[in-house]
This record gives structure tokens, C-alpha cells and sequence, in this order.
């Protein structure tokens, strides 16, 4: 049974009712009818600040690069050079974003896998003690068959969009640092090779080679970038065809739009009708 602390406790079988929210309880009754226990639905936990890592990092990065392009540009080998500092510096991202998926992948897996083992532990450490009958096997025989093994696709699904969350975070945290890094190590020595060129010929040329250095840099950190992105394109293009098949489980031809699939529950099971017929008292209460 599953309905507000204030309203009186009703029987949902699972498929063919509104399914518990955040703030709701399944509640266990004996044969008499007595409320004997509840299990908590354990909500997701609320959003994360963004701690403003990225912001800070890119308004340290703006002076390095326009730095940096300065000198590019007086080395005569501006047009390449900026293209590669374009590419770059648009790849950079926020670390966070995928930080925050990763804890919310993480906490989903790990409500699925405790609402999954409340429930079961709810139903067969309870339920059986009290009740037989068509109603009790019929759902007992959902819980074992289905419901426990979709709660446990659900988690490893869970599991693992957690884990490629989390290496696309450190990927894309190493990258953001690797782009800083490279121009502040270069800033100071192209900012004074563009000064000395202007009055010293051997100072042009140390500007030419430094910023050929500089570039090659930039090419290695974009084709890194781009290597990355394959890689977790690809990890995640599998994730993908996992849910499908879970999305499958659930809806007619794995459709949310054509609506859930009929659980074969006979409604039966909750007319009040025929509680009688249905759930049957099953020896002394403990």
C-alpha cells in the first residue's frame, strides 16, 4: 500500500496505480488489517552548487591568451596559430557539469538499489507471514521475476553512467589544466620575444620558433581532446543501447508513449469486492 501519511493506507498493485513518490511510504498491514511497518521512498538528493572553477579559470586564461595572440600575430605565423588557439580554447569545459551528473548518476543507483531491497524485504519478510492466496502469489511471483531483476539492471545502468561520468569529468578537469598550464608557461617568454623583435632581428626569429613550439603544443592538446571524445562517445553509445533495452522492459515496444506494458494482473487482485477470495489469512499473527 502506498498513499500519504494523511490519508488512509490503499492497496496499489505495482503496475496498475500511481507509483510512490519522494515523500511517500509503502505500508505493511497484517491480516487484520492493522498498519504494522512502512518503508521510505528515498528521493534523489537536491542540486549542487557549482563551485565556479571554470569561471575563475577562464578569467585567468583571457589575459594569457590574448598574450599569447599578440605575439602570434607579430611572428608572422598568426593564421595557423590562431586557428589552433580557437580550437583549443573553444574545447574547454566545465568539470563540474560532469561532476554533478556523476553524484546524481551515483545517488540514483544507490536509491534504486536500496528502494529495490526495502521492497523486497518488505513484501517477503512481512507479507508472506500474514497472507496467501491468488493475490499474494501472483504478486510474489512479480516481485521475484520482475521487479527484482529490473531494480538490478536499473543499478548496474546506474553504476556505470556514474563511472564514464566520472572519467569524462577527470578527461575534461586534466584538459582545462593542461590548456592553462601551457599558456602560462608560455606567456611570459612569447610576451618578451614580442617585445625584443621589435628592435632585434635574432629576437624574431627566437618569436617565430617559440610560437612553432607553442602551436605544435596546441595541436597535441586538440587531437588529445579529440581522442577523448571518441572514446567516451563510444562508451557512452553503449550506455545508451543498455537503457533501450531497459526502456523496452517497461513500455510497449520500448515506446513511452505507447504506455506502459500490461503486468497481467488481474483486477481482481484489488476489488474490494473480493478481498476475501484474494488474500486469505495465513496462521496466527507474529
Amino acid at each position: 500500500m502506498t498513499t500519504p501519511s494523511h490519508q488512509p493506507p490503499k492497496l496499489i498493485v505495482p503496475g496498475q496505480g500511481a507509483t510512490p513518490q519522494g515523500n511517500q511510504q509503502l505500508f505493511l498491514a497484517n491480516r487484520n488489517g492493522t498498519v504494522t511497518g512502512a518503508v521510505q521512498v528515498k528521493p534523489v538528493a537536491a542540486a549542487r552548487t557549482d563551485p565556479g572553477f571554470f569561471k575563475r579559470l577562464v578569467t585567468g586564461l583571457n589575459p594569457l591568451r590574448q598574450n599569447n595572440r599578440t605575439a602570434m600575430a607579430m611572428s608572422g605565423l598568426g593564421g595557423a596559430a590562431l586557428a589552433l588557439d580557437v580550437a583549443a580554447t573553444l574545447n574547454l569545459g566545465n568539470p563540474f557539469l560532469f561532476y554533478d551528473r556523476r553524484e546524481t548518476w551515483k545517488e540514483m543507483s544507490e536509491a534504486l538499489k536500496g528502494n529495490g531491497l526495502n521492497l523486497w524485504r518488505a513484501y517477503f519478510d512481512k507479507v508472506p507471514a500474514h497472507w496467501k492466496g491468488t493475490a499474494s502469489e501472483a504478486i510474489a511471483q512479480y516481485m521475484r521475476f520482475k521487479v527484482n531483476d529490473l531494480f538490478g539492471e536499473l543499478g548496474k545502468v546506474g553504476d556505470e553512467m556514474s563511472g564514464a561520468m566520472h572519467g569524462q569529468y577527470k578527461e575534461v578537469l586534466e584538459y582545462d589544466l593542461s590548456v592553462f598550464g601551457l599558456y602560462a608557461a608560455t606567456a611570459p617568454v612569447l610576451r618578451s620575444l614580442a617585445t625584443m623583435s621589435t628592435t632585434h632581428p635574432v629576437a624574431k626569429v627566437a618569436l617565430m620558433t617559440q610560437v612553432g613550439v607553442f602551436t605544435t603544443a596546441l595541436g597535441n592538446l586538440v587531437k588529445q581532446f579529440a581522442d577523448v571524445y571518441n572514446s567516451y562517445e563510444g562508451d557512452l553509445n553503449k550506455l545508451e543501447l543498455k537503457l533501450n533495452s531497459l526502456r523496452a522492459a517497461f513500455y510497449n515496444s520500448g515506446d513511452p508513449a505507447q504506455g506502459a506494458r500490461d503486468l497481467q494482473l488481474s483486477p481482481a487482485l484489488t476489488d474490494p469486492q473480493r478481498v476475501g477470495d484474494m488474500w486469505m489469512p495465513k496462521g496466527a499473527d507474529v
